[in-house]
């Protein structure tokens, strides 16, 4: 389905399953909610009511009419589609840059959600991109390092240089992905994504994003899950360990960025009995 927010922007929406509903917030910046849902988030559809958003400017969904793609906008869409949706209040799922704004979205509408589940979720790009830069180092060796090392230049500038760096040698993937066979599944599904970049273009223009986040989670009192991958170079492996949730529930397992599609009888095992253990709460 459709739904059009306040500003006039279209949002491509799908709701699947049974249970109570969820919200999944994808990541990119800017991808789509498709190839999570066929390579594993759907199989919590028998315990959940899963619904599923490309947010503004991202694959589905249309490109917002006013050029907003910050953050406080992109949590302002996700409660007025849970308005459109009648829901009271709703658990919310979100993968790596997703996770930022899923913390976004809790702290201006905290009373609408009943519990959150961060999955290899990020809530300081800086450490994550320097996480990557340092990855990559080791994975590329280059003759001269200095330059990605260069502190008077931004991270995130550096970061940028890593990821083409790696890309021209065909070794990005070794950031995110354990398995051949993930990174080929994975491929195989973002290849039918529309040529909808905005959001990705966009969302480094809003220094909002560039905040340390981990101090915004100290403030939400919802239950919270946390699923890290201990081969997770694209957020950190460690970055969970900064995170101030006050009930905070870790686990760390094997995996990498996607532990949905490499991990997802452990990835199944945890969320369910997270959601039994809080079930009364929502």
């Amino acid at each position: 389905m459709r739904l059009t927010v306040s500003d006039g922007t279209e949002l491509y929406v799908k709701v699947s399953g049974k249970g109570r509903p969820c919200l999944f917030v994808h990541g990119g910046p800017g991808a789509w909610s498709h190839s999570f849902e066929v390579l594993g988030i759907n199989a919590l559809e028998d315990s959940l009511q899963m619904i599923y958003v490309d947010q503004r400017g991202s694959g589905r969904s249309g490109k917002a009419p006013t050029g907003n793609y910050g953050p406080q906008r992109i949590a302002q869409d996700f409660d007025e589609i849970r308005q459109q949706l009648k829901h009271p209040t709703w658990t919310v799922l979100a993968h790596s840059f997703g996770g930022i704004l899923a913390t976004e979205y809790a702290y201006y509408y905290p009373k609408t959600i009943s519990r959150m589940i961060l999955l290899n979720g990020t809530l300081n790009l800086n450490y994550s991109a320097q996480v990557q830069i340092d990855k990559g180092l080791e994975i590329l060796k280059p003759e001269n390092p200095a330059l990605f090392l260069d502190k008077t230049k931004p991270v995130i500038d550096r970061f940028m240089m890593i990821i083409q760096a790696l890309n021209e040698k065909d070794k990005y993937h070794q950031l995110m992905y354990t398995t051949a066979e993930g990174l080929r599944k994975m491929n195989e599904e973002d290849a039918k994504r529309p040529s909808n970049y905005s959001f990705g273009q966009a969302w480094s223009n809003y220094p909002e994003y560039f905040q340390n986040f981990t101090e915004v989670s100290k403030h939400l009192k919802m239950p919270v899950l946390v699923i890290s991958g201990q081969q997770d170079f694209s957020i950190g492996p460690d970055h969970y360990k900064s995170f101030k949730f006050p009930n905070q529930t870790t686990v760390s397992m094997p995996g990498g960025h996607v532990i949905y599609l490499e991990q997802n009888v452990a990835f199944q095992k945890e969320v369910k009995e997270f959601l039994k253990k809080t079930s009364k709460k929502g």
